[in-house]
């Protein structure tokens, strides 16, 4: 989706994200990032805080695997955010992936949509997100000016 496009009100009921959308982790940018926070990491826990180098490292990798996934869910929440413009507006959000039932990748989600996600949708098929689609939307027909 192209920046600056925003579809607010009638324009945008409905945010379909399939996946999660992680960077090319193979790309030369992408690894020069990661490398450069696990080895600033390293070096900042093994001087600053005296950790040693083998627990240094593995919160250097904890920290740059966390850019990572803040990366991929920056552009999950910028998704939805596209859909979603004010206080009175509304629009449904389906999130097809297993690991959006993580706690990880859950917590990473603004609280107003982990509030409002249900727990174990995956089990209950398409049939039951149509039914759940069609019941959030008759819940709010002719409820809104929008």
């Amino acid at each position: 989706m192209s920046e600056g496009i925003n579809f607010s009100d009638r324009l945008g009921r409905c945010v379909i994200v399939v996946g999660l959308p992680y960077p090319n982790i193979a790309s030369p940018d992408w690894k020069a990032k990661l490398e450069y926070i696990e080895t600033t990491t390293v070096a900042r826990l093994t001087t600053s805080e005296g950790l040693g180098r083998e627990e240094a490292t593995a919160r250097g990798k904890s920290t740059a695997r966390d850019f990572y996934e803040n990366a991929c869910m920056r552009a999950v929440n910028q998704s939805i955010g596209r859909a979603i413009r004010h206080r009175g507006d509304y629009a449904a959000i389906v999130l097809i992936d297993k690991r959006y039932g993580t706690d990880k990748i859950r917590g990473k989600l603004p609280g107003w949509i982990r509030d409002g996600l249900e727990r174990d949708s995956h089990e209950k098929g398409l049939g039951g997100l149509m039914g759940a689609l069609g019941g959030f939307f008759r819940s709010k027909a002719g409820k809104s000016t929008c």
